[in-house]
């Protein structure tokens, strides 16, 4: 039987500022070597409520990035579901880097999606989240409600890549045993030390962060890696069939998708609402979400609403031109 870690929950419990209880999805699909594997979810707020925000993190954190914003959604009467991807936070671990293919992981969150029956999703996706998130909605098109990008892009291996972003890749090669706490530190002046440990405590020995270390390596840097050809189907898709709203909020001092790079994703896809950027935030830009969440979820509500009602006038038109159609047909 293929081997995986499993964090301890002892230091996952009591955590102040992410009082969520831990939920967790069996038989995950991608996974199927991985006997009793299981992922990681928070499930909060309103069950029955008109949305749900699905919100997929990056590397090397996991849903406790997204607390701010949680707590933005469920104080406006809405399903908030985090999850944890295979290999972060409190979800288990398989310890062969060949486990972690881009196909794996997306087949996970996927199978996740399906498995808590989610509808009317609204997909917030961040970095890594991204990369695989954005993939996601033509594959369960019916489920998808609209989109909420931060600091992403689709890895098509086409599109600027920053020589940070270039770096980051090589410091994670260079330190197989990373230092999830220091990271958040350096990166985040807004994170105390309690924070700054609750990120690193899924990563409590150098066995629990192989696929922090294994996912740079399958980054799509090519056209020709796989995945890359999965996000170019996707970037058509949306920017031709998709009908949801999508809207898209960056951190202006992120290094590692500057605004030059952000940029030439959302304009790449039309009808992209891009929302004026956080000025302190850098690439972790959920945590500001004390700052930006109530506006950013009032804001899509808003949006959505003209959205909605756009599609309607422009169905209703479009009805009238075909019964008219059928109309003079008939004399």
């Amino acid at each position: 039987m293929a081997k995986f870690y499993r964090t301890s929950n002892e230091k996952l419990f009591n955590i102040p500022d992410f009082p969520y209880e831990d939920k967790y999805i069996n038989n995950i699909k991608g996974f199927d070597d991985y006997k009793d594997i299981r992922m990681a979810y928070v499930d909060e707020g309103d069950n029955n409520s008109e949305l749900t925000f699905l919100m997929l993190h990056g590397l090397p954190t996991w849903s406790y990035l997204w607390r701010h914003f949680i707590k933005e959604i469920v104080d406006a009467n809405y399903r908030a579901v985090a999850l944890d991807m295979i290999g972060f936070g409190r979800s288990d671990k398989p310890l062969d880097e060949k486990a972690y293919t881009f196909e794996s992981m997306r087949s996970s969150i996927i199978n996740a999606i399906e498995q808590l029956d989610l509808k009317n999703v609204v997909l917030v996706v961040h970095e890594w989240g991204g990369f695989l998130g954005l993939t996601i909605p033509m594959e369960i098109r019916d489920r998808i409600d609209a989109i909420i990008i931060h600091n992403t892009i689709l890895t098509t291996g086409n599109q600027l890549m920053s020589d940070s972003y270039s770096d980051w890749r090589k410091y994670i090669s260079d330190n197989p045993d990373l230092n999830v706490r220091a990271i958040m530190a350096r990166t985040n002046k807004i994170l105390n030390l309690k924070e700054c440990n609750t990120y690193h405590a899924p990563y409590d020995s150098f066995e629990s962060k192989i696929a922090l270390r294994t996912m740079p390596k399958i980054y799509p840097d090519h056209p020709n890696k796989p995945g890359a050809e999965l996000a170019q189907q996707s970037l058509e898709w949306l920017s031709t069939e998709f009908e949801g709203l999508i809207l898209a909020i960056s951190g202006m001092r992120d290094p590692l998708f500057p605004q030059e790079a952000q940029n030439a994703f959302i304009s790449s896809i039309p009808g992209v609402v891009k929302l004026p950027g956080v000025d302190n935030a850098g690439h972790f830009l959920p945590e500001w979400a004390m700052e930006y969440g109530k506006d950013l979820i009032n804001n899509f509500i808003s949006l959505r609403e003209k959205h909605l009602l756009a599609k309607k006038e422009l169905e209703d038109k479009e009805n009238l031109a075909k019964k008219n159609e059928n109309n003079e047909d008939n004399v």
